[in-house]
């Protein structure tokens, strides 16, 4: 079977995604759509405004076959380790083809590109740190070093989708993978993005004034209308704040070293704003500057929230995640036996543990479980744990 892997936070899913979705789809006239998604929480730095189920059972609506969950640890990492995660999943269960967005459309251009980083790759990183301790954000600096060690006519390339591209292209190429990519140029007619959607949602959300309904379909605008009157949308960070200040204020300096990412220049700075402020706006503000984003900001207010460690982050470097199957049809339930002969999947997360005996991959598990755990204190009502064990996966009737 050929197999289309698009990799996804769908966060919410709307009608830009069904143009990618579609095109991919008469593209490679695949016959078996996985998507390797996001859970709980995403690599903005925030959580998901839906859950991971009911957004795989919005995808399986979109046409997809599997929803494969993509373990926390890989979802709110850098773009690097995120694709590395999504990458290693999509040449795990063989797909033939992976597809993804971007801005320039132009797959032989950003190819291109990512074989002059890979072949260029410690010139390369060199002068991208030397440009952030010159005080530029990580994107400005990786733009300014291709522009001047691979021609101005790459500059262009950097936008946030081109990016995430090339990181896609550089993880296949490290894998040696025979996975076909291709690249779908977003198409901005009457479309927006879903951080604009999400904008709208905690903009007007108090007044129930969402007109977001031209820009997803029914079935999204619909659950997005559902979880919102039952309390159970997560519109950000914030939903968080409680704890993440208790963390910060209840820590050491000594256990905030092992945060991922973290400067150490900035330990003392998080800690004395932890303690100087009481909102995550105040915090990310007195904290972000031209060399860390916001963005960064909040993937390591994540980091601290669910207890990730810089050790965690090597150990998902290092190995071979498992497949964790949180949505299919019938079609894609076809698939299961074949991967499940090279993979480790996960369809039960009980049974999963009570065989497993790998340490680092119960590890990942851990991190999926207590984010769930987490993600689901910020519901207003039916606030429940341990989700990871109870909940089926999700088919369509």
């Amino acid at each position: 079977m050929d197999i289309l892997s698009i990799v996804s936070e769908y966060n919410p899913l709307h009608n830009g995604h069904l143009y990618h979705f579609k095109k991919s789809v008469d593209l490679t006239s695949a016959d078996v759509k996985v998507a390797i998604m996001s859970g709980n929480f995403v690599q903005r730095g925030e959580p998901a405004i839906l859950n991971k189920w009911k957004r795989a059972e919005l995808a399986l609506k979109a046409g997809f076959d599997l929803v494969i969950e993509l373990p926390c640890v890989y979802a709110i990492s850098s773009a690097e380790n995120f694709a590395y995660g999504a990458m290693k999943i999509a040449d795990e269960i063989k797909s033939s083809f992976v597809s993804f967005g971007s801005e320039c459309g132009d797959l032989d251009k950003l190819r291109t590109l990512s074989k002059l980083i890979i072949d260029n790759q410690e010139k390369y990183i060199y002068f991208v740190k030397e440009k952030i301790s010159e005080g530029f954000s990580y994107p400005k600096s990786q733009e300014l070093v291709i522009a001047d060690l691979f021609g101005k006519k790459f500059a262009d390339l950097c936008k946030s989708n081109n990016i995430l591209g090339l990181e896609y292209l550089k993880a296949l190429n490290l894998f040696k993978s025979s996975i076909i990519p291709i690249t779908v140029e977003r198409n901005n007619f009457n479309l927006i993005s879903s951080s604009e959607i999400r904008k709208i949602l905690r903009d007007n959300i108090a007044t129930e004034d969402i007109s977001i309904d031209k820009f997803v379909p029914d079935y999204v605008f619909d659950s997005l209308k559902e979880y919102s009157d039952n309390g159970n949308i997560v519109l950000s960070l914030k939903a968080f704040e409680r704890e993440l200040f208790y963390i910060l204020r209840t820590c050491n300096l000594d256990d905030m070293e092992n945060i991922p990412d973290l400067p150490d220049n900035m330990i003392s700075s998080l800690k004395k704003a932890a303690n100087s402020f009481n909102s995550i706006e105040d915090l990310i503000n007195n904290l972000k500057n031209k060399s860390i984003t916001q963005a960064r900001i909040k993937r390591i207010l994540l980091y601290i929230l669910l207890g990730v460690t810089k050790k965690d982050i090597e150990i998902s470097k290092s190995i071979i995640p498992y497949i964790r199957v949180i949505g299919m049809t019938d079609n894609g339930k076809k698939l299961l036996p074949i991967i499940s002969q090279s993979c480790k999947v996960i369809t039960s997360v009980k049974d999963f543990e009570s065989k497993c005996k790998d340490s680092n991959l119960l590890r990942l598990l851990d991190i999926d479980k207590r984010a769930t755990n987490i993600y689901t204190l910020a519901y207003s009502s039916d606030s429940r744990a341990n989700l990871d064990y109870t909940t089926k996966i999700i088919t369509l009737d």
